[in-house]
């Protein structure tokens, strides 16, 4: 009985990284999304299309610089420690 849920625990750790993959993205994808997920290359920019207040932009090291010009704020995203993060369940 004890193989057996060892078995089964084994299995469901094996598949549960591919499940929740957040390196791949879907060919519908906006770029906006991608960007920020960290398939962007340095100058690459994208506007929300819900809301143009919102803009981001890569920046030469890799991070992402998420502006709102409505409220005036900065935000500055390392899509790598996000992603390491959100992976460890």
């Amino acid at each position: 009985m004890i193989k057996q849920i060892v078995i089964s625990v084994v299995a469901v750790m094996a598949i549960t990284p591919t499940a929740f993959a957040y390196t791949k993205l879907d060919k519908t994808a906006s770029p906006i999304a991608s960007i920020i997920q960290g398939h962007g290359t340095p100058g690459d920019t994208a506007s929300s299309v819900s809301n143009p207040d919102v803009s981001v932009r890569v920046l030469a090291s890799g991070k992402v610089e998420r502006t709102n010009t409505r409220y005036g704020t900065v935000t500055i995203i390392d899509p790598r420690a996000e992603s390491v993060k959100n992976n460890r369940r």
